[in-house]
């Protein structure tokens, strides 16, 4: 593969060294599970990847993800790895996810992509990436920020 080739979903250019978005995706998770520093924005990662790749993901997907980028971008949530709700929080949840509606992906899915996460060079750039890559993810995704926000308020 040359560096020429991009993703269909987000536009990422991809490295020679990778042959897709989604194994550019997995070596960040890798990093972040080896390393507690870069796991300290392990959500902020996948809700980024998820809304960037929507086809490869279940329909109520992206209104899930986007609703949990609203927490963790405009309500700092904890993006940290092993972050959980209470118990009784994530059962309310789970009833609710079954009515979550299709929120149409956005044709430009965010200025920044996975690739610009893949090589940071320390865990702050890495950090620092990721959180970049999520607020353009976030913004991208501006027609459907009032049912987000509604929908992060109840949950």
């Amino acid at each position: 593969m040359t560096e020429k080739e991009t993703c269909a979903c987000c536009g990422a250019a991809i490295p020679p060294e990778f042959d897709s978005c989604r194994a550019m995706f997995e070596a960040v998770l890798a990093r972040e599970y080896a390393d507690p520093a870069c796991g300290a924005v392990h959500l902020l990662t996948v809700d980024a990847y998820v809304l960037q790749h929507p086809e490869e993901h279940g329909p109520r997907s992206n209104a899930f993800h986007l609703m949990r980028l609203c927490r963790l971008v405009e309500q700092g949530a904890d993006p940290r790895l092993g972050s959980k709700p209470p118990r009784v929080q994530a059962k309310s949840f789970e009833a609710d996810y079954r009515r979550f509606p299709y929120l149409k992906p956005p044709a430009q899915r965010g200025a920044f992509t996975i690739a610009d996460v893949i090589h940071a060079g320390n865990a702050a750039d890495h950090v620092s990436q990721v959180r970049w890559w999520a607020v353009s993810v976030w913004e991208a995704w501006a027609e459907h920020h009032a049912w987000a926000r509604q929908a992060a308020q109840r949950h």
